[in-house]
């Protein structure tokens, strides 16, 4: 890129809007000011956003009059051809367009005329659109909310109450969209919430966008994560020699790690195992200090 120009996709620009109004939100918990520079951006990011759609399904969609493609189609306009049966046939619900229809009414507002704003009005709008965005993206453009924000604004949006709620349920319905069985989904080892998914090997929270590592218990064969995986090689009969682990009694086990539901029953295990073989030497010591005691004949 030359120093002195700026080449923008449609979709990067739509992030580089994403990311200034998240920026804005945040700043807004100290100046209530820039919530609307926050929703100026969010909006705009929507709007280009749905324009990506048409897009990709067509360069041509995206302009208002595919005749003379000259000005780019409006916000309702977007709606209105990804809802087209005939072009994309996409189904918007009811409330999600409500949502965008009084974000689009606050922006020209804002941008046209004089308006009053409390933090927490706001703040809910601000949380809806940004839901709805993020759900949208990784839906229908394929394009998850860790591949455009940093780390660190993804964790400060999802810090607002409001906007957490928001996201939360979005993540809930996308997983309920896609089908995605029940039992792959898990408690988030970061945020908590029922929206960790396995499926697929993604090992990603649709919520926090967190990844673990996901792995199968060698003593059972069912998947946990891995951060929850036990090692009892310290339980295992072994001595450290010249740079190798000499094992003079593995208990029967071949792989010393288990999931928390295999551990304990292993630690008992091993304990009695190891109760039996004292038991054993000692009926062994007393056999042989019988032997001993007979009378030679």
């Amino acid at each position: 890129m030359e120093p002195d120009k700026l080449n923008l996709s449609l979709i990067e620009n739509s992030h580089t809007f994403m990311t200034e109004a998240v920026r804005k939100a945040i700043s807004a918990r100290e100046d209530i000011r820039q919530w609307q520079f926050a929703i100026l951006n969010l909006v705009q990011s929507v709007e280009l956003s749905l324009k990506e759609l048409l897009r990709r399904e067509h360069p041509v969609l995206i302009f208002e009059n595919i005749d003379a493609p000259r000005n780019t189609v409006s916000l309702n306009q977007a709606l209105a051809r990804i809802e087209n049966p005939k072009i994309l046939g996409i189904t918007i619900p009811e409330d999600e367009k409500r949502k965008i229809a009084k974000a689009v009414k606050l922006r020209n507002k804002i941008t046209h005329f004089e308006f009053d704003l409390t933090a927490e009005y706001a703040m809910a709008k601000f949380s809806e659109l940004f839901a709805f965005l993020v759900y949208f993206q990784g839906r229908f453009l394929k394009l998850e909310m860790d591949e455009i924000l940093s780390q660190d604004l993804l964790q400060s949006v999802i810090d607002i109450e409001k906007c957490f709620t928001e996201l939360r349920d979005k993540a809930v319905q996308r997983i309920k969209d896609e089908a995605v069985s029940q039992d792959l989904v898990w408690p988030c080892p970061n945020c908590g919430e029922e929206t960790f998914v396995i499926e697929d090997d993604q090992n990603v929270c649709f919520l926090c966008r967190a990844t673990a590592e996901v792995t199968e218990c060698p003593q059972c064969g069912q998947l946990c994560f891995g951060h929850e995986m036990h090692d009892f090689s310290d339980l295992i009969d072994s001595d450290y020699s010249e740079g190798q682990v000499l094992i003079h009694n593995d208990y029967g086990y071949s792989r010393f790690n288990a999931c928390p539901e295999c551990i304990e029953k292993i630690r008992e295990d091993i304990e009695q195992q190891r109760a039996d073989e004292y038991y054993r030497f000692m009926e062994e010591q007393e056999w042989h200090s019988r032997r001993q005691q007979l009378p030679d004949i």
